[in-house]
This record gives C-alpha cells, structure tokens and sequence, in this order.
C-alpha cells in the first residue's frame, strides 16, 4: 500500500464503481436507460452488484456521499448514471482516467484496458470479449436471467480492473509528482468533479429550433442552386449551372498575387480543400467567403444536428473534458460550435427561458498578464481594447485613439497580438498584413517593438518553455501536466501558448463546477464561454450570479480583475452580420420555393377542375 493511499483512506471511504448503461441515439453522451452498477468497497472488500433496469431503483444511496471517493474510469459516464438513478452528483470522484491522462498523454492508449496492459494486469479480458459484452448492453432491451449475470460480471471485472489500476497509478502520482498528499488529492478530487458536472451539462443539452432544423433537410437540395447563385454574385466562382469553376478560382488567385505560394494538387491544379483555405482566410476577405460558402454547400443536410431523444442537441460523444494536452474539451469538430457560425442560429430557448451566452474577455491577455506579471499587458487588458492599447505602448497610435477612429491601426496590431502568441513569425505575419501596405521589413520592426513593449511576458514564455525542456514537463496551478517523453526533441512553438491555454481552462472548470453548484443551468461550455439557459423571471438575477461565479473562478486561479461579456438571446440565436446573411438567406430561399411549390400546385388544381368543368 503507498503512503498516497493510506492518506486518503484515512480521510474518506473509497469505493470503485462501474456502471452499464444506454445512450441516447443521436450523440451517445447521456444515460437514458441505466442498467446495472457494480461496485467494491476498498476497506471491506465487499462487492455489491446492483441491476438496476426497470427496477424501483431510484435516488437509493449506497454509500454516503459526504464521507465517500468514488474511484471510476471516465467519471463522466458513472456520474451520468447516478443523475439518471436521481442519485445527484457525487461530490468526491476520483477519476482514473483523467489522472492516468495527466501523467500519459500522447505517450499511451488512455482506455482501461490499454492502463490495464500498460500495468501488466492479469486477468485483462479481450478486446472482443470487450466487444461482445458493450454490444449485449447497448442493443438488447431485454435479457435472460443469466444474461443479467453475464453482465454484472463483465461490470465487475472492470472494477477490478480498475482497482488494480488506481493503485498503480496513485504509485505514480507519487513517483513522478511528489508527496504533498493533500494537494495531489485536492487536485485529482477537483479533475473529478469537473467530469461529473460535464455529464449533468451533457444531460442538460442544448435547446434546438427543430421546425427550422427539419425545414432546412426537408429543402436543402431544393434551394441550393439559387443559394449559390446568390452568393455567386460576389465572387463569380460558379457557372450558370452551379458548377465551381477552376478557370475562375485561378483569376481570383492571381488577382490577390497569391499564385507562386498557393497549394497546388499533384496535377498541378489549385487546391480549394479546408485545410489551404484555413491558411488564407483570415487575410483575404474573399477567402474568407469562400471558406463559408464551401463548407455551406459541402452540407447535404445538418446530419452532425441530430436531436436527442428528449429534444434537445449534444456535442456527438460528448464535451470529452481534458482531451487535448492543453485539458480543454476537444467535442467532435461537427457540433453546432464547431462547424460554420451560421448554424447556431438553430439554437433557440425553451418556452419562457432565454439563452444566455457569457464569455471571458480576451481571456488570454489576462491569463498572460498574470501569469508573467508583465505590468504593460495587464494594462492593456484593463484597458478594455489590448490591440489599441498596444499600439499606443508601441508608440503607433496617439493616447485618444479609438477603434472607430485609427480602424487600420487597431486591426494591424490585433494580427500581431494573436499572431505572435502562437509563436508565428514576421514572414507568417506579412503575408497577413500586406493589404495593409505593410512590408516584410516593417512588420519585423512592428514584431520586434511588440516584444520590447511586453519584454517581461516574453522573458516568462521563454523561461517556460525552457524549464520544461530541461525538466520534461510543464504544468498549471491546479496541477495539469504535460509530460514529455524522454530522448525525443520537443518543439518549443509547441509550449508558447500552453501555459496560457492551460490556466485558461483551469479557470473555466472552476467556473463551470460553481456555476452547477449555483444551480445555473449550463447547456455547453464553449472554449472560454458558456451557454446557459435561465428562466425569464429569474433572467438578470441568474446572470448576475452566472458572472460572479466566472469572475470569482478567475479571481481563486490568478488573481481579480477578469472581465466577462453577456449577450442574451430571446429566440434564436445570432450571429456577426456575414454569418447572418447566410442563415437569413438560406431561409429566404427556402420560403421563395415553398411560396412557388405552393402556387404551382394551387395553379394545378385550378387547371384541373377547369377541365372537369369542361367535361361535365
């Protein structure tokens, strides 16, 4: 037994769970029929096997919440099960999963069974026994009584499998992170409780305008043609037949003088997929045009839109917390926020609710700020508008300045701003700043000033990623890491912005466990933003306290003074004008069709009945 977990069974009871359950058909991200839990109690041994569906089974506690560690893997799922068994939400969780990911991700498999042979368990079972059992539970709605058997066994095994692997990796913990007990614990308990307050937003979901999402499938292929007319004006990329033309893509190219660098397709032919037009599209407007347009008419119907079960929308397979190396949540790139910014304009609140869309501003520069206590950049944070701060630092635009009166100014130092922070150079920079005059030279110059003007940021970012080159590792406040494996070079434009990234989420999963604490209802957390629905009576007051609890999750990770956007959202919601005359125009085109579809066959009828009139 290590000392790490004598610590913790002389503070809690420990008790591994494992549940079986079904999902909803559209995202598979919440239980809807629980079937069985399995747990076993680290301090008797005892095992209890619990089948639970279609039993009167709900909100029995079998352990106490207050005095209790529950031990799973991907708490997610566990914690999902007791919202579905009215249980609540365990306040102490221990998720394996996410600690065995803090130590190996990107070097291991991050599944049980992958932990279980990384840790030469014994008795792992197949990935085909695996297999087999997942799909019994999953597409069987009835069992035999043996079959219930079979399954509680399978669910025992995983905890055993569990077991086997939280002792291993509480050793590690150990080992590789130190013997501050509490603290490891406090963090660890922390990750845990972030994973069950995502499975009560994915069983929150997101409210949906399902007539609109029905109309669009229902018509789609009928009004695509004028749709891209429309848009066709503009660019003039498209014949009369709705075809692309790479004659005219050509012209366009070599009228932005973009021909010698633009990616070319082993025949010679310009590229016009995702990735080449994710290079250029924040330079050239008509890119950016274009990237919308293509991904739009790449869409047969909103199939990544699939409603739930009980109407409302999910990210498909979940938020799927702590995915990336950074933690942040790494949902599939087809949901609603994932995909082109028109489509959110099919969320829409409930009867008598309102959406709520609450997000840090340039949370970034504040994390920055903080964390390298650069003086420079915490003022331009305070000062409401960082770009034109820091022009005015760099001496490129006079102390009146506003947005609305040096516009060019403000947007040349916003491509430097975000630019550099990724770890791009003056050339990357350019080709970005060229429409506005700027040469190679003059924005090395523009580079070289912003680094003087932030000297101390810079000088942390490099001492970062320094320590951890050295070290092989690099974490956050509240104890995220990123480990390195040994003998292999690490990229440092890799590590620029981790620390930045990093603290950032520690910030928004402190935000979204108060914000569930305080009983706000939060549909989906968005990067640095959340989505939460509020009754209306109760509007101003729950935003209020859905603000206090971001500010108050900045203030504990660094320090006061973050700030936090509100944009509320009455119907559906909206988006930038250019997003917005997308969604508007689609549905125009949909309403012309079903006006003249309407007319045509009120004009058949007629015809008809003349004729009938005639023959009578």
């Amino acid at each position: 037994m290590t000392k790490f977990l004598e610590h913790i069974k002389s503070k809690y009871k420990i008790v591994v769970v494992d549940t079986e359950f079904q999902s909803d058909a559209a995202s598979g991200s919440y239980c809807t029929k629980a079937l069985c839990a399995v747990y076993k109690d680290l301090t008797t041994g005892q095992i209890l096997k619990i089948w639970d569906y279609e039993q009167d089974n709900l909100a029995q506690h079998h352990f106490d919440y207050e005095t209790t560690i529950f031990v799973c893997w991907y708490g997610v799922a566990e914690a999902g099960y007791f919202l579905k068994q009215l249980m609540g939400r365990p306040p102490y969780i221990f998720d394996c999963w996410a600690e065995y990911a803090k130590l190996y991700k990107n070097r291991r498999g991050l599944s049980l069974l992958a932990a279980s042979k990384a840790y030469a368990y014994p008795n792992a079972i197949s990935e085909e026994e695996k297999t087999r059992f997942r799909d019994m539970c999953i597409e069987q709605n009835t069992w035999t009584d043996s079959e219930k058997e079979e399954i509680l066994e399978y669910c025992k095994g995983d905890v055993l499998m569990n077991e086997y692997c939280f002792y291993k990796i509480l050793n590690d913990l150990e080992n590789i992170c130190g013997n501050n007990y509490d603290l490891l614990l406090e963090q660890a308990l922390a990750r845990g409780q972030v994973m069950a307050c995502y499975a009560k937003v994915q069983r929150t979901g997101i409210p949906i305008d399902q007539e609109k999402v029905e109309l669009f499938n229902d018509n789609w292929s009928n009004v695509k043609h004028a749709v891209i007319q429309r848009f066709n004006k503009e660019l003039n990329l498209w014949d009369v037949d709705s075809k692309f033309s790479n004659d005219k893509f050509y012209t366009l190219i070599k009228k932005l003088d973009l021909l010698g660098e633009w990616p070319r397709t082993p025949k010679g032919k310009l590229k016009i997929n995702e990735d080449t037009l994710r290079i250029y599209y924040k330079t050239y407007p008509e890119i950016h045009t274009l990237r919308r347009i293509t991904n739009l008419l790449n869409s047969a119907k909103l199939a990544e839109y699939n409603i739930s079960e009980d109407g409302r929308y999910r990210p498909n397979g979940g938020f799927r917390p702590f995915a990336t190396h950074t933690g942040r949540c790494a949902p599939s790139s087809k949901w609603i926020f994932g995909t082109a910014k028109w489509g959110r304009n099919f969320m829409k609140p409930s009867y008598g609710n309102a959406l709520v869309y609450l997000d840090y501003k340039s949370q970034e520069a504040f994390v920055g700020a903080k964390l390298s206590g650069d003086e420079n950049m915490a003022a331009a944070y305070a000062s409401g508008d960082i770009y034109m701060h820091t022009a005015k630092l760099a001496g490129m635009a006079p102390e009146d300045a506003t947005k609305q009166s040096h516009p060019d100014i403000r947007k040349i130092w916003k491509v430097i701003v975000l630019a550099s922070n990724y770890g791009q150079g003056a050339r990357g920079m350019a080709r970005g700043l060229a429409k506005y005059g700027k040469t190679y030279s003059e924005v090395a110059g523009l580079l070289m000033r912003y680094k003087e003007v932030y000297e101390k940021y810079f000088k942390w970012t490099e001492d970062r990623t320094n320590h951890a080159q050295v070290h092989g590792f690099i974490s956050t406040s509240l104890g995220w890491d990123r480990h390195f494996a040994e003998h292999i070079p690490i990229n440092p434009r890799s590590l620029m912005n981790w620390s930045i990234q990093s603290e950032a989420g520690e910030i928004l999963r402190n935000a979204l466990i108060r914000l569930l604490n305080a009983r706000i209802k939060v549909c989906a957390t968005v990067h640095d933003a959340f989505l939460i629905e509020v009754p209306l009576p109760e509007l101003h007051e729950q935003i209020d306290i859905a603000k206090q609890c971001m500010v108050d999750a900045g203030t504990y990770i660094l320090g006061s003074g973050i700030k936090v956007d509100t944009n509320i959202y009455y119907d559906n919601f909206k988006q930038e004008e250019e997003d917005q005359k997308i969604f508007d125009l689609i549905f125009e085109e949909i309403n012309n069709f079903k006006k003249n579809f309407k007319n045509i066959k009120c004009g058949q009828v007629e015809s008809e009945n003349v004729v009938r009139c005639l023959s009578v």
